[in-house]
This record gives structure tokens, C-alpha cells and sequence, in this order.
């Protein structure tokens, strides 16, 4: 059976008081499973991957700490967690610092936190996860036109009559207890994301990590905001923060969806001349090409903004339109000119050897 992939750090934030101690170490390990023991040797009894669950009864010293260490290696554990306030007040020492030496995590467990609370957790995460697989499918076809978008509504009563949908994608995995427990949401996984399509107007948002929204539609409209949904995200890890659908029809959002390569053609054909250009006359260009884009490519607009005078920004312009090849009065121009603009400051631009980055005739 597929089982979610959830990690040592996932399982820390499931409870209030669960405390990492010792080095960090060991974070990323997969968690399979969770297993409570007091023996100094539980190995025979484990498969790996397992949270070993410890109240200390059979740890009493030093010696002791490392003999179970010793034995419980080879079983691969995920980490160990120490129940506190039953033998010891915090983790022995010498059981971090040996299960720290093995590249195991060791983290305390505060007396409010029983220990089926880990295999209950771990038991719904796969429930869930089975869940979110199994609709991820229907909403795979629903985007790829292979299913009619209305027979979610089979599937998701509380969507049922829903006027208007949006749907909101997220790549943050530990998201999805906010985001697929209300009843009018309906969530799966598509290509290791999660999607999630919710009334329009009730817009959850996950705790931790990037999401893309789509804009609003009708059930008709299902397989575009769900595309739409997936191209935000895309945007948003690109950038590192949240995006909505209706920012990527813009020349920035357009601009960081290109492969880099590509990119960087842009800027070592149309930009590093102008800011080599500028560095060695201090033209101006890059700056005038800037403001001219914000004025929506009006020279007299951008001539005031800048305090000079219109044939000043015309001849920075036929500069401009010299060195690149490109001429900043002509639309589609004034695009790819815009493409070209990276965030850098100026100062922090290479400027490549004298005949290099030159736009070819």
C-alpha cells in the first residue's frame, strides 16, 4: 500500500510540547510508523522507519543509554522520542549524544502527549492520504477534459449548487489538514501537489510553504482553474511567495516562467550593452527604459517623470534602439526589451569584455 511521505520534522509540529533535542539531525528521515518499548533491545521487533517511543524505565544510566543505541541502530530508526516526567525530567545526555553520533533524532514528549496520539496520527495521514490520491485522479481528468467537471459534485455534496468555484494548488504537503477538512472543499493531489477547489469567496490558505489561487468560474469552468491554479504555483515557488491566476499575464510573471538559458540570451543581447553603455557615459538608459515602461511607452509621460525634456528621452531612446537592434517606441519592442530588465542594481550587472553581449545583425 502507497504511504504518505512524512518526515521527523513533519511529526514535530503535531503536538504542542514535542521538543527537539540534541543536534539536528536526522530531520528529513521518513517516518513509517511509531512504536512504543522499553526494551534494551527492541531491533527484532521493528521494521525501520519506526519513531521509537521510550518512557526511560529501562535506561537508567550511561551504560544503559548506549547499549540501546548500540541495538537499535541497525533496526533504521526514524528518531527517538522521550517520554519526559516519568523517569527523568529531560532526555539523558548520553542517549542524544549516542543516537546523535548515528544520525538519529531525539526529541522529548511532554506528559500531556500520549503515545497513540503518534500511531492515530499516522493511521489518518494514510487514510488521508489514500483519500487526497484517489480524488487527485478524478480532478487529473477533470483538467485533462476526460471526465465532465460536474461529477465532482457526485463526489462532493457540500460543492453541490455552488454558484462559482475557485481553486487554490499548494506544494506544502503539512498544509493539507487546512486545506481538505472543511466540507465544502474538495482536495486531491495532482502531480504532488495539492488541489484544492472551494466555494468562490471562502478562500482557504495553508499554514506554511507557497500556493497559487485560480480566479473564479462556474463547475463548466473546472478545468481551466485548476490549469490556472497549478501555473500560479508554479510562479509562486518560483518567486517564493503566494500567486494569484491573474498575475501571470504580465511581462514579470512571463519573465520567471523562462527556462534561465533563455533568459539570459535576453539580458547578454539587450540589456548588458545599455548597462555597459551606461557605465561608461553615464547615459541613463536602463533607467529611461525603466520609466518609459511604467508610463506605458508615452515619451512625453516619461519625459516628465524624469524632469527632462522629450527629445532628450527620444535620443536616449535611438540610443537604446543603436545597441540592441530593438526600438522602445515600437510595442512589441518594448516587450522583449522588458524581458531583458533584471532586478540587479545596476552596479551589480557584469559587464562583459569590450564586443561581448553585442546583439548580432
Amino acid at each position: 500500500m502507497e504511504t504518505p511521505r512524512i518526515r521527523v520534522l513533519d511529526v514535530l509540529g503535531w503536538a504542542e510540547g514535542l521538543r527537539l533535542v540534541g543536534r539536528p539531525v536526522g530531520l528529513d528521515r521518513s517516518v513509517r510508523w511509531a512504536q512504543a518499548t522499553d526494551l534494551i533491545d527492541p531491533s527484532p521487533y521493528l521494521r525501520g522507519e519506526e519513531l521509537v517511543l521510550v518512557t526511560g524505565l529501562s535506561l537508567a544510566d550511561a551504560a544503559a543509554c548506549a547499549e540501546f543505541v548500540r541495538a537499535l541502530a541497525p533496526a533504521r530508526p526514524a528518531a527517538i522520542g522521550y517520554a519526559v516526567g516519568v523517569v527523568h525530567e529531560s532526555a539523558p545526555d548520553e542517549l542524544v549524544r549516542c543516537a546523535n553520533d548515528t544520525g538519529t533524532p531525539v526529541f522529548e514528549i511532554p506528559p500531556t502527549v500520549p503515545f497513540v496520539h503518534f500511531t492515530e496520527r499516522l493511521a489518518r495521514e494514510r487514510v488521508a492520504h489514500r483519500e487526497r490520491t484517489a480524488n487527485g485522479h478524478l480532478l487529473d481528468l477533470i483538467r485533462r477534459g476526460r471526465a465532465r467537471p460536474d461529477v465532482l459534485a457526485e463526489r462532493a455534496p457540500g460543492l453541490a449548487g455552488a454558484g462559482e468555484l475557485a481553486v487554490l494548488a499548494s506544494s506544502a504537503g503539512d498544509a493539507a489538514d487546512t486545506l481538505d477538512s472543511a466540507e465544502d472543499t474538495f482536495a486531491g493531489a495532482v502531480d504532488e501537489r495539492l488541489v484544492v477547489v472551494h466555494r468562490a469567496g471562502a478562500r482557504p490558505r495553508p499554514d506554511r510553504g507557497t500556493y497559487g489561487m485560480s480566479g473564479v468560474g462556474a463547475v463548466e469552468d473546472l478545468p481551466l482553474l485548476i490549469e490556472h491554479a497549478l501555473s500560479a504555483l508554479d510562479l509562486a515557488i518560483r518567486r517564493g511567495s503566494p500567486a494569484t491566476a491573474a498575475e501571470l499575464v504580465s511581462i514579470e510573471a512571463l519573465a520567471q516562467c523562462l527556462p534561465g538559458g533563455y533568459l539570459r540570451l535576453f539580458r547578454q543581447r539587450l540589456h548588458e550593452p545599455l548597462a555597459r553603455y551606461d557605465r561608461a557615459h553615464h547615459g541613463c538608459l536602463v533607467e529611461t527604459l525603466r520609466v518609459l515602461i511604467d508610463c506605458d511607452g508615452s515619451v512625453a509621460a516619461c519625459a516628465r517623470t524624469m524632469y527632462v525634456h522629450p527629445n532628450t528621452v527620444r535620443k536616449r531612446l535611438a540610443r537604446v534602439r543603436g545597441l540592441t537592434g530593438k526600438d522602445p517606441v515600437v510595442p512589441l519592442d518594448l516587450a522583449a526589451l522588458a524581458l531583458a530588465l533584471p532586478d540587479t542594481p545596476l552596479s551589480e550587472v557584469p559587464v562583459p569584455a569590450d564586443g561581448a553581449g553585442l546583439p548580432v545583425r
